[in-house]
């Protein structure tokens, strides 16, 4: 019983001393140090581009700024047309269609986005010219010529641009413009010479100078009119008979022609070959009398005593003095006997 008691006295000074130095309280936390806060990261700013100005865009943007302002035919229209949000970058056929065709698919070849109309003509992008001007490469294969044996961007260094010809070629004339060159010569086959019904004479005469002083110094009718009238196409020449009644129904262009100069008509040329046929067309009555009087001078062709049109020849220039002293002495003109000229058997005396 003693031993008992003992324990039970032990027992109770152990829970004694366990609860005085608190091991069996409620553990408690520790005590954190105070931590200063972080504030949180700020939202990237959102712009609003609907409201930009296109000068502020191109405050970082120079480049595009300046290629649009200067060259932006049909883009220049605000920059947040076409980029609604920062960094966008729209494709060509969000606005536009394929305008030259599925061949052509990536506008970029061509075309600058913010200088559309500013192409520089460069050897990979000839061979796509066909596909936009197929009418000029028409021009050059059927009209072969210096310029077909030329690249595109020979002439043609960037896109629109139009090449002097006088940059190449020595003009007709001193201070002729180049309107005047495309007057006559289409840029791509030059050598088809082609030029408005209005075209003025002095432009012809450039080239036809000769012909153009004939024409003035003759002042007859067709000095008054314009190159075209006669001359609708180049070197095209037109038959008398078009505007003129001939002189024979038979008669052949070539028949006119070959007294009558065209650029001065009025002045007559016979030609060494002319027959007498061909005289009679206009001086049948005459050529009846020679054909009919039976005398040497049938035998003779007409320009054997007319060498020049309208010349009348003296009798004396073949015959000299063919009868007596006494007889020239009475009659001194030839005519006052041989009244009939192509007849000179037929003789009256008019004395």
């Amino acid at each position: 019983m003693i031993m008992m008691k003992k324990a039970l006295f032990g027992v109770a000074i152990v829970l004694f001393i366990i609860i005085g130095s608190g091991c069996l309280s409620t553990p408690q936390e520790p005590e954190l140090m105070p931590i200063e806060a972080t504030p949180p990261a700020a939202a990237a700013p959102i712009i609003e581009y609907l409201s930009v100005s296109d000068e502020t865009c191109g405050e970082c943007h120079i480049k595009a700024f300046t290629s649009i302002s200067q060259e932006g035919r049909g883009h220049d229209k605000g920059c947040t047309l076409c980029h609604i949000r920062h960094g966008l970058k729209p494709k060509c056929t969000d606005c536009h269609e394929l305008v030259h065709g599925t061949q052509l698919q990536d506008c970029r070849e061509c075309h600058d986005k913010h200088a559309p109309m500013s192409i520089t003509i460069s050897l990979d992008l000839e061979s796509s010219c066909s596909l936009c001007h197929p009418g000029q490469i028409e021009e050059f294969f059927d009209n072969p010529g210096r310029h077909a044996d030329l690249r595109c961007n020979y002439c043609h260094q960037t896109h629109g641009q139009i090449e002097v010809c006088t940059n190449c070629h020595a003009p007709h004339a001193r201070g002729m413009a180049y309107s005047e060159c495309l007057n006559c010569h289409p840029a791509h086959m030059p050598q088809e010479i082609d030029y408005p019904e209005s075209i003025a004479g002095e432009n012809c005469a450039v080239c036809h100078e000769v012909v153009s002083d004939v024409l003035e110094q003759g002042n007859t009718k067709h000095t008054a009119l314009g190159c075209s009238e006669c001359h609708p196409v180049h070197e095209q020449i037109p038959e008398c008979m078009d505007c003129h009644i001939p002189h024979a129904s038979d008669m052949t262009n070539s028949e006119c022609l070959g007294c009558h100069p065209a650029h001065d008509p009025a002045v007559i040329n016979i030609p060494s070959s002319i027959t007498r046929n061909d005289c009679a067309i206009c001086h049948e009555a005459i050529d009846s009398e020679l054909r009919s009087s039976n005398t040497k001078h049938d035998d003779l062709n007409c320009i054997y005593c007319h060498p020049k049109h309208g010349y009348l020849p003296t009798c004396e220039s073949c015959h000299g003095l063919p009868h007596q002293k006494l007889i020239h002495d009475l009659y001194p003109e030839c005519k006052k006997c041989h009244i009939v000229l192509h007849d000179v058997k037929n003789i009256v005396f008019t004395k």
